[in-house]
C-alpha cells in the first residue's frame, strides 16, 4: 500500500463521477450511443491505469533516487494513450472523441478536488499542505557566527546598528 493510497482513491472516484455526468449528457444530446459509453469507459479506465503507473514511478524514484522508473514510466505511459485512442478512431470517430473525453476525466477531478472545491465556504484549502500558518524565515542578520562552516557572512547581510 502506497501512502497516496487516500489521495489517489479520492481522484479516482470523482474521475468516475465525471465520467457518469459525462455519460448522462451524452444521453441527452446524442441519445443512446454504445460508442460514446465504450470510448469514455476505455479512456478513462486508461487515465486511471496510467495514473497508477505514475505514482508507481513516483514511489520508485523517492526510494531509488533515480530518475530511471520515471522515464521507463513515461515511455510505456503514452504508448498506451496512443494506441487506446487509435482503436477507439477505429470503432467511430464518436468513440475517439469520448476517449479524449475520457483521457480527461482525471485531470478534471483533480481541478475539482484542488482548485474549485478547495474554494468553497469552508472547505480545507489544501489538504496536502502541512502549514497552518505562514512560515517564519530566518533573518540572515541573526547569524553572526564569523566561525561559519562557509566563511564569514557578506556585509550586506549585518544589521547596521
Amino acid at each position: 500500500m502506497t501512502p497516496f493510497k487516500k489521495f489517489t482513491n479520492q481522484i479516482f472516484k470523482y474521475c468516475i463521477i465525471i465520467a457518469i455526468i459525462m455519460e448522462a449528457i451524452s444521453l441527452i444530446v446524442l441519445g443512446i450511443d454504445g460508442g460514446f459509453a465504450l470510448g469514455l469507459a476505455v479512456g478513462t479506465a486508461t487515465a486511471v491505469m496510467n495514473f497508477i503507473i505514475l505514482e508507481n514511478s513516483a514511489v520508485k524514484l523517492m526510494k531509488k533516487n533515480s530518475s530511471g522508473p520515471v522515464v521507463a514510466g513515461y515511455f510505456i505511459r503514452m504508448p498506451i494513450y496512443g494506441a487506446v485512442f487509435y482503436l477507439c478512431l477505429r470503432v467511430g470517430i464518436i468513440s475517439a472523441v469520448s476517449c479524449a473525453l475520457g483521457f480527461v476525466t482525471l485531470p478534471l477531478a483533480m481541478i475539482y478536488l484542488y482548485g474549485i472545491r478547495s474554494r468553497f465556504p469552508g472547505a480545507v484549502k489544501n489538504p496536502l499542505n502541512d502549514w497552518t500558518e505562514p512560515k517564519k524565515w530566518n533573518d540572515l542578520s541573526e547569524f553572526d557566527d564569523e566561525d561559519d562552516d562557509w566563511g564569514p557572512l557578506p556585509s550586506w547581510t549585518k544589521k547596521k546598528k
